[in-house]
């Protein structure tokens, strides 16, 4: 597996709390996936990662931003 460079990790987490935001009505982890051209067990890990954080947050299949 590839490294990320040095501030590569938070910026791709910026992209997803940003996608999140711009949707009021959250998006399922698939959804986020297709529209950020990843893989979905990418945006899987980003998404666990700010969970941990308190950044985003989930209801049923739908992420949130607590932004």
């Amino acid at each position: 597996m590839a490294r990320l460079c040095r501030g590569d990790k938070s910026q791709k987490e910026g992209q997803v709390r940003r996608l999140l935001r711009r949707c009021d009505s959250g998006l399922r982890e698939a959804e986020i996936a297709q529209e950020l051209g990843w893989d979905r067990r990418t945006v899987n890990n980003y998404l666990r990662t700010l969970k941990g954080r308190g950044r985003v947050y989930k209801e049923g299949r739908n992420w949130f931003t607590e932004d």
